[in-house]
């Protein structure tokens, strides 16, 4: 990440809370990096690669994806943008040098280019207002009123100096924005859970980040399994732990019998309590007594 970028948030002060009160918010989404698919190429190549249908994106428009393994394991989930002849994915800063090894892989003759700008681009999230759409400004998928605005540090840098003084706006930390990610539904991938579910586990089929009409692409068949013939026995629910301890990614759910039920996907902490995206399976959805696998034992509870 930029230093300049570094040093201008490092001079607010950013709220780890969201406000309860809808009041316009403006966070750094330091948690996520910008990888760039280029070349004459691009567009065949993702298409063949990825669950969304990418010969349907329209200019900055943004939508959702993930990019699987061969068994129709999630590697990755991410917001696509098309800008033209560039594709820029935005997915987690964590797995960004693991997706872009293994899509390079796949890359052979094609004149594709695939470019890490996590030193470049910075991203900014912004919801609970009305702006009009500029550039480097997108709508963010999923979450009403709201936008991602992507640039490089003095872009970003001036963007915030003049949002701050054209309206009251509240800054807030990346950590309180995946609060409202937890609400919409939208399931960032980290290395504990990269490569753990098919899609329609992570719910990805019903944010429309699934195109069951495209051609083959990587994990296709398996994914397509799952959706024809019902076989998906797990799905992702919001939930709440009274803890305010860290819940990592990929923390396992048991219950009172010890028998594993689930997974932990995305956390934050809001108001004292812990809130989660959380995969279990369908008979877990009923069971009492759920909790975290670790030493306290903590309280799941399904929102």
């Amino acid at each position: 990440m930029h230093a300049d970028w570094i040093s201008y948030l490092n001079t607010l002060e950013l709220s780890p809370q969201t406000p309860a009160d809808k009041q316009a918010i403006l966070a750094p989404l330091n948690h996520l990096s910008v990888l760039s698919v280029t070349g004459k190429d691009a567009a065949n190549f993702l298409q063949g690669q990825t669950t969304c249908d990418i010969n349907a994106l329209v200019d900055s428009k943004p939508a959702l994806g993930a990019y699987c393994n061969a068994k129709g394991r999630t590697i990755s989930t991410f917001i696509i943008i098309k800008q033209q002849n560039e594709f820029q994915l935005i997915l987690t800063k964590d797995l960004i040098d693991t997706v872009r090894k293994k899509l390079q892989m796949y890359v052979l003759r094609s004149d594709v280019q695939l470019t890490d700008q996590s030193e470049l681009l910075c991203i900014t999230g912004i919801s609970y207002t009305e702006l009009p759409l500029q550039t480097h400004l997108y709508q963010y998928p999923q979450l009403d009123n709201s936008y991602l605005f992507i640039g490089n540090a003095e872009e970003s840098c001036l963007f915030w100096s003049e949002l701050r003084q054209q309206q009251t706006i509240r800054l807030i930390s990346s950590s309180a924005w995946l609060w409202l990610d937890i609400q919409a539904g939208i399931p960032w991938l980290y290395p504990p859970t990269s490569e753990e579910f098919v899609p329609q586990m992570l719910n990805l089929d019903k944010l429309n980040a699934i195109s069951f009409e495209k051609g083959c692409y990587t994990g296709q068949e398996i994914v397509a399994r799952t959706h024809y013939l019902g076989k998906n026995k797990r799905a992702m629910y919001q939930a709440s732990c009274t803890t305010e301890t860290d819940i990592p990614p990929g923390s396992v759910i048991i219950d009172n019998e010890d028998a594993v039920q689930g997974t932990v996907v995305l956390t934050t902490i809001q108001d004292k309590t812990t809130q989660l995206l959380v995969v279990l399976k369908d008979q877990a959805v009923n069971t009492k007594n759920l909790q975290l696998k670790n030493q306290n034992h903590d309280k799941i509870t399904l929102n």
